[in-house]
């Protein structure tokens, strides 16, 4: 289980391949449910709509050193949508109530959701709102065959700075607690 998904931007590129290589196959059970509570615990700033998905479909997600047209769009301007079709079905996308436009999950709060996949692990991405930095998103992986409550780690997608490169900002900015639900 990682309980941190450091990705710098020299070993971005081993990382992601050894999060793919280590979860991403698929259970040939039916799905099973989880409960999922992501808090943020950053001083000032907001989650956008937080994104969750199997770590299989990470190849929609990041590209290289760098991150798809569709993960670039959900982390410049915190609408997953784009991100959500690419990958297509397994996908759940959670919303808090702050914030304008109602939607973003403020510092302290807590959401709370479900959500059903066949896959063993799947990844946690979400913007965070840019009323400091422009180009910021957190991220974690959730072994589901062992769930554990992990910390989502916060980068930078070197977007506004012009080189393109993920590298990280720092360790905490939320948490994750994740059970097994009885049903969905």
């Amino acid at each position: 289980m990682k309980f941190s998904n450091r990705i710098a931007s020299r070993s971005f590129a081993p990382t992601l391949v050894a999060g793919i290589a280590l979860f991403s196959l698929h259970s040939t059970a039916h799905a099973d449910s989880y409960n999922i509570t992501v808090t943020n615990h950053m001083d000032k700033e907001l989650l956008a709509p937080v994104l969750v998905a199997p770590v299989s479909a990470d190849p929609n997600i990041f590209k290289k050193q760098y991150v798809t047209q569709e993960a670039e769009t959900q982390i410049l301007t915190g609408d997953p949508a784009k991100l959500a079709e690419r990958i297509g079905n397994d996908v759940t996308v959670a919303h808090g109530n702050d914030g304008p436009p109602g939607v973003l999950l403020a510092p302290g709060k807590s959401i709370s959701f479900k959500v059903k996949t066949k896959a063993s692990a799947v990844r946690l991405i979400s913007m965070v709102a840019p009323t400091k930095v422009p180009d910021n998103f957190v991220t974690g992986i959730i072994n589901l065959k062992a769930p554990v409550d992990i910390t989502l780690e916060r980068y930078d997608i070197g977007h506004n700075e012009g080189n393109k490169e993920i590298s990280h900002v720092s360790t905490g900015s939320a948490t994750v607690k994740i059970s097994r639900s009885m049903g969905m």
